[in-house]
């Protein structure tokens, strides 16, 4: 399995496989991001944005080819010295290392970091389950007290449906008997009203609805007038036209004065 380069530049991690920007301080960069940082100035000044190095030589920051053709590799060494060769291999092979050596701590220092988030998320979940543990034993013990209490509601309730029907059957008793009464009163004063409708009648109407200055003269009454039977409950009906006849009974009646 072979690695590939990865872009130096900060929050870019794009990864390398044809073309490269690479600085003698060993850094590789994508190439929008080397066109953007690495365009010379007048004072031909650079610096590499991954650690700060000033880039003055020409050949500190180059545009590499990582796909070269047959052709490019049989040409690029031809003609140097072995020990010339291996120098350069060796400084190529130093560049790959740095590279291989910065992304595993980059790797390390990501899988560290994500460790660290992960053992912060495991505390928040570890008090968060404490937490809903005890909320739940909570509302268990609500739950339990809450259904203690409708138990004794409940019962409650029953005890006073059951006096509820027994005052109902009362109140129904009560109420047939006082309708039987109310019918026997009624029946009585009939039968009274009855019997004594004949033998009296009430003149307070006649005297609440007489002027102040009328009064009452009691004459006898004449043979051709309508009797007027006016007496009191406790007074005997006299009657002067058969005064031989019937003693015991005197008619009146009210004129004008």
């Amino acid at each position: 399995m072979t690695l590939d380069l990865m872009c130096n530049f900060r929050k870019c991690r794009r990864s390398l496989t044809s073309q490269a920007w690479v600085t003698t301080c060993s850094h590789a960069f994508c190439v929008e991001h080397g066109k953007r940082e690495f365009k010379r100035n007048a004072e031909n000044s650079l610096t590499c944005p991954a650690c700060g190095t000033e880039l003055r030589d020409k050949f500190d920051v180059i545009q590499a080819d990582l796909k070269p053709c047959e052709t490019f590799k049989s040409i690029v060494l031809a003609g140097m010295k072995p020990d010339m060769i291996m120098d350069i291999a060796m400084r190529a092979m130093s560049f790959w290392s740095y590279q291989v050596e910065q992304e595993t701590l980059y790797q390390e220092n990501l899988a560290k970091h994500s460790r660290e988030k992960l053992e912060c998320l495991e505390e928040i979940n570890t008090l968060n389950v404490q937490k809903l543990k005890a909320e739940l034993e909570t509302c268990k013990r609500k739950i339990v007290s809450l259904q203690t209490e409708f138990n004794k509601k409940r019962k409650q309730a029953e005890e006073l449906t059951a006096r509820l029907e027994v005052q109902t059957r009362k109140i129904q008793k009560l109420s047939f008997q006082l309708d039987a009464q109310k019918r026997k009163d009624i029946r009585s004063n009939f039968e009274d009203n009855h019997s004594n409708q004949e033998k009296c009648m009430d003149i307070s109407d006649l005297v609440g609805k007489r002027t102040t200055s009328e009064a009452f003269v009691f004459k006898p009454m004449k043979e051709n007038d309508k009797p007027h039977r006016m007496c009191s409950p406790k007074t005997p009906v006299f009657d002067f036209r058969h005064r031989n006849k019937h003693p015991s009974v005197f008619q009146f009646r009210p004129v004008p004065s």
